[in-house]
Formats: structure tokens, C-alpha cells, sequence
């Protein structure tokens, strides 16, 4: 709850940052067009009069001084500094806004991310199942859930050593995760326990990525680093049926 706290409150003051830099960017577009209205109001009204004069020609006469005509310049590269250089900030402040945003999903990401199985961890349980539970009932469309368990694992660390049992669970993730789709996700609920979420599949899909993990696994007794070991899982699939029938 505290972690989709802080999500939110970072959305927020995202999207009043965001929103801020579209004002002052407005600001500035209004500003531009306001100088430019106000330099062709006054050319239009010194054009206006030739179309009521008889021979309809334009004659323009001023009297400028190198001091005047300077200063005006410098007006005019003041103006158009000022609004190259508040560009620039805009565009800095975005870019950060963009690289923070960036920085947040990544770091939000890997602190749902189990670093020893590279899987996500039983956070994500709050915060991905849920949606994706949710868009199931929204959609009314099937989910298929594996849940998936070493075998005998105690023995593993009792065995082998826990040095050996790490290198298992993290195999296992990789087996797991090489077995799903890219919408589909794992999550290690904690010790030798993972769960599968296959989004819009039905048991039928269930099982078949079910015996493609078994295959995996049979592929990797064949290579393992310890020969006196063989890795064994035991999966149920269950199917999540969003209209409760």
C-alpha cells in the first residue's frame, strides 16, 4: 500500500510538472504571436490608407537616428534571446522530467524484481496480479495460473550446500521464465515456491506451457553442473475464470 502510495503521489506531481512546462510553453507560443500581431497591426495600418488614396501608392518616410536604430535592434535581440533561452529551459525541464520518469520506472521495477531468481518478487503479487486480474474481469477473458514447487529442496540445501541450492532456484527462474510469453509473468512467492500467470490462456494453454517447462527441465538434467542431482518440479495449473462459472 505504502509502495502504490508513492506511485501515485509521483504521478502527480509528474503530470503538474508536465503541465507547468505546457503553460509556460503556451506562454511563450502567445507571446511570439503577440509581438508579431502588434508588428503587423502597425504595417496594416500604414498600408491601409494607400487603398483610399487615388493613385494607391505607399510612401514612407522616418527619420532614425544610428542610436535609435540600435537600440531598437537590441530590443528586438533581447526579445528573441529571451525566448530562444526560455526554449531551452522547457526543453532541459522535460528532458528531466522524462529521464526521472524513466529512472523511477526502473528502479520501481527492480524493487519488484527478486535478485536471486530474477523473477518478481511477492510485492508484485499487490501490483501486477491485481491489474491484470482486474483487465481479466474487465475484458472477461481467461487466466491460467501454474503454481510450481522444487522438489525436495530441503535436501538440496542439506545436500549440496545452499551455495549449490541458490544456484537451483535461480536456474529454475530461468526455466520458468524461458517457458512464457512476453505478457505472461512468474513470481516467486518465497523459497522454492513460484506462481506463473499466463494472461487470456485457459487450462488447456496452461498445460501445454506446463509440459514445455517439463521439457526444460529435462533438457536441463541432461547438462546440470552436479550429475548426482536432477531437478524435479510439481505444477498445478488452475484456470481463473472471470464470469465465476
Amino acid at each position: 500500500m505504502a509502495d502504490q502510495d508513492k506511485t501515485t503521489q509521483f504521478s502527480s506531481q509528474l503530470r503538474e510538472r508536465l503541465a507547468t512546462i505546457e503553460r509556460r510553453d503556451w506562454e511563450l507560443w502567445a507571446l511570439a504571436l503577440g509581438a508579431l500581431g502588434i508588428m503587423t497591426l502597425g504595417l496594416v495600418l500604414v498600408l491601409i490608407p494607400a487603398f483610399w488614396s487615388e493613385d494607391r501608392t505607399i510612401q514612407i518616410s522616418a527619420t532614425i537616428t544610428p542610436g535609435m536604430l540600435v537600440g531598437i535592434l537590441f530590443i528586438v535581440g533581447l526579445f528573441l534571446v529571451y525566448l530562444v533561452k526560455k526554449q531551452l529551459q522547457l526543453r532541459a525541464t522535460r528532458l528531466q522530467s522524462i529521464n526521472e520518469t524513466w529512472n523511477y520506472e526502473v528502479s520501481h521495477v527492480q524493487m519488484l524484481m527478486d535478485p536471486l531468481t530474477r523473477v518478481f518478487n511477492r510485492s508484485a503479487l499487490n501490483e501486477m496480479l491485481a491489474k491484470e486480474i482486474k483487465r481479466a474481469q474487465r475484458n472477461n477473458t481467461m487466466m491460467a495460473f501454474i503454481y510450481v514447487d522444487v522438489d525436495d529442496f530441503k535436501n538440496v540445501n542439506t545436500r549440496h550446500g545452499h551455495l549449490f541450492g541458490d544456484l537451483v532456484l535461480a536456474e529454475v527462474g530461468g526455466i520458468l521464465k524461458g517457458s512464457i510469453r512476453g505478457s505472461d509473468f512468474v513470481i516467486r512467492m518465497g523459497g522454492d515456491e513460484f506462481l506463473v500467470a499466463l494472461v487470456e490462456t485457459n487450462e488447456a494453454g496452461g498445460a501445454i506451457v506446463k509440459n514445455r517447462m517439463m521439457n526444460r527441465v529435462a533438457e536441463w538434467n541432461k547438462t546440470s553442473p552436479m550429475p548426482t542431482y536432477q531437478l524435479s518440479l510439481s505444477c498445478g495449473v488452475h484456470e481463473f475464470d472471470p464470469s465465476g462459472s
